[in-house]
């Protein structure tokens, strides 16, 4: 995997935490594009994108193509919202077939998950034109949002949130808290 930072600070092992949360706490079976049925840290929003194309031979060694189809490998967009760190994140306008993106406001990093060997990549949002956002603040954004909500710390269990869902206001603090 490539990161290319706008500085020395690698973020792509901060999305991949939230992005394998996310995986395991969606519902299972086939997803449709928009599902965010998994947790996302508090002013993140996290969504499938969709399966990647299935590019094939058939028996009579022609080309096949379907959109989509392979199942293992599947696509997520993280957004994070220049106010994440203190509001909720704001929900997107939606059109019949997609959410409207906001670039001012907002950056979307694509992430890759591929089921056959647990992988991931993160897609660097400096090389795709997600965001309008200055790129040093989104990078320090995301290391506050994994600081204020996870302490920023490596865990050694299997899932490193189960130390922290007890405390007060993980992942998403009410009014209550």
């Amino acid at each position: 995997m490539a990161i290319h930072l706008n500085d020395d600070r690698d973020y792509s092992e901060v999305i991949e935490g939230w992005v394998r949360e996310f995986i395991c706490t969606m519902d299972e079976g086939i997803l449709r594009p928009g599902d965010d049925s998994g947790d996302a840290p508090f002013g993140v929003k996290i969504i499938f994108d969709g399966y990647a194309d299935l590019e094939t031979y058939d028996e009579n060694n022609e080309y096949v193509y379907e959109e989509g189809g392979d199942t293992t490998q599947l696509s997520f967009a993280v957004f994070i919202h220049k106010n994440s760190l203190t509001e909720l994140f704001p929900e997107h306008e939606q059109t019949p077939w997609a959410l409207i993106h906001r670039p001012k406001e907002e950056v979307c990093i694509w992430v890759w998950y591929n089921e056959d060997d647990d992988s991931i990549e993160v897609i660097p949002f400096e090389d795709n034109n997600s965001t309008e956002l200055d790129h040093d603040f989104v990078t320090s954004l995301i290391f506050e949002l994994e600081r204020k909500w996870f302490g920023g710390e490596e865990h050694d269990s299997d899932d490193p949130l189960t130390e922290l869902r007890d405390d007060e206001g993980w992942p998403f603090p009410t009014a209550d808290d």
